[in-house]
């Protein structure tokens, strides 16, 4: 379940970018590559290059919701850096 989104946009490329944090549960039956993941944390961090395409990374899954958030924040500045800027969110 996502339980957290942020969206960045570059101000003069056709680019945008979503951070997002999803609360996974163990799967009721094994699922390929998914018990790596639930081995490190049950919070799943990605970005999501939104263009032509939607192009989805894996930024890492973490123990706690606190340290996922963190590694969000982190990611937002990098990007920030880049000139992307936040988008408000919508009501």
């Amino acid at each position: 379940m996502q339980i957290f989104t942020e969206q960045l946009q570059h101000p003069t490329q056709a680019s945008l970018v979503g951070l997002n944090v999803y609360e996974i549960d163990a799967p009721p039956a094994p699922v390929y590559g998914m018990d790596a993941l639930m081995r490190r944390g049950r919070f799943l961090v990605t970005e999501e290059r939104i263009g032509t395409t939607k192009v989805v990374a894996t930024l890492g899954s973490y123990a706690t919701k606190d340290e996922a958030l963190e590694r969000v924040r982190r990611r937002a500045t990098e990007l920030e850096a880049q000139r992307y800027r936040r988008l408000s969110p919508t009501a």
